[in-house]
């Protein structure tokens, strides 16, 4: 007989957290996060709207994959807002700044020295043609008119000269409280009540404050609070899985509606994305929820095969690089693909953004093993 109360061997157990690891749903935010902000590059035409089902599956894949860059500002507080427990602030802003602006800077002269050498081989660049020079490259680089999907970089570094203030307030979990009711208030609650019909005039000059109008600042802030003071809650990876597809839902049903889709008036002659968008109540939960079911799974994440995490590592790892560059091949294959394949992709909104995520993978990869193996070999030639 074997008594009942022997450890069981054979059970895998999950790896404890050591000092200063990455914890691993962050790599699978980063990967997740990365796959959306391509969806919705790929899904583009939304903002045109057609009484059709085609424009109803993007404006749904729309509303599935809003969470990504806001997902994307809560893993950046959860990490960073507690930065003096590691680092100094001169540290701090080594680190981060060197990081974004050399990813921002090299990103954009890329961009620019193909839009200029190769203007009429990517959608929308035409305007690049015969203004190649460093005064044109710095006049756009200071306005985000090279590739203006980085404007998320604008935006986080404006979280990073906060970041050293806010890293004395988050401590105290009423004070972070107290900034997320008053951001969330400003930032998400007044664009709701115009909704209803508030004249903004009515509010503008009491509650025109820019610091608390910022919704990046408002998820920054949730992600660290959420990570620092939620505690797991009772059957929490469904509740967290039901309200993400309930705000995903919901916002795919309002954003049909309000575009009038189905409506005896038609269709609006311009798409109304404030349903489908980072401001809405809806996409609030639909990334706090998502956080929360990718955090609810990092006890699994623990016990998953090495060979397992060293993919996950690298496709994370290459979440930078395909941001960076993956608008790139979208507007390359606008107008450099042989029509029937355009036109095949384009009514197959999801397949294209499966493409264009695994080629910019695959070119990213490259491309780092490559400037990796040249840093190598460097001394050598030297």
């Amino acid at each position: 007989m074997t008594e009942t109360n022997a450890p069981v061997h054979n059970q895998p157990q999950p790896a404890p957290v050591k000092r200063n690891e990455v914890l691993r749903f962050v790599y699978v935010l980063n990967i997740v996060f990365c796959f959306a902000v391509v969806l919705l590059h790929t899904t583009l035409p939304v903002y045109s709207p057609q009484p059709t089902w085609h424009w109803l599956e993007m404006l749904s894949l729309q509303s599935l994959a809003i969470f990504a860059v806001p997902v994307s500002f809560m893993v950046s507080g959860m990490n960073l807002l507690g930065y003096r427990n590691r680092y100094p602030t001169s540290v701090f802003f080594r680190k981060r700044f060197w990081r974004v602006g050399k990813a921002m800077l090299l990103g954009s002269l890329a961009c620019y020295v193909l839009f200029c050498v190769f203007p009429y081989s990517f959608y929308g660049a035409e305007q690049f043609a015969g203004v190649f020079g460093v005064v044109d490259f710095i006049k756009r680089f200071l306005t985000n008119q090279i590739n203006d999907t980085y404007w998320f970089f604008y935006s986080i570094i404006y979280l990073y000269v906060l970041t050293p203030i806010l890293s004395l307030v988050v401590h105290n979990r009423r004070c972070v409280e107290y900034l997320l009711v008053l951001t969330a208030a400003i930032s998400v609650g007044l664009p709701l009540t115009e909704r209803f019909g508030l004249n903004p005039i009515y509010v503008n000059s009491l509650l025109s404050w820019p610091l608390f109008s910022s919704v990046a600042l408002l998820y920054f802030l949730a992600g660290y609070y959420v990570h620092t003071y939620w505690k797991p809650i009772r059957h929490q990876t469904a509740i967290m899985a039901v309200l993400f597809v309930a705000s995903s839902a919901g916002m795919a049903l309002l954003g049909a509606w309000s575009n009038g889709y189905a409506k005896p008036s038609g269709l609006n002659t311009q798409y109304d994305s404030y349903y489908v968008g980072i401001t809405s109540p809806l996409c609030v939960m639909q990334a706090i929820a998502l956080f929360l079911l990718a955090q609810s799974a990092e006890r699994w994440l623990r016990s998953i095969p090495e060979r397992a995490l060293r993919v996950v590592k690298l496709l994370s790892s290459a979440a930078l690089g395909v941001y960076l560059f993956h608008t790139v091949l979208i507007n390359w294959m606008g107008v450099s693909l042989p029509s029937a394949i355009a036109n095949t992709l384009g009514m197959l909104p999801l397949t294209k953004a499966v493409v264009v995520y695994v080629v910019t993978v695959a070119l990213v990869i490259a491309g780092t093993w490559l400037i990796a193996r040249c840093k190598s070999l460097l001394p050598h030639w030297m």
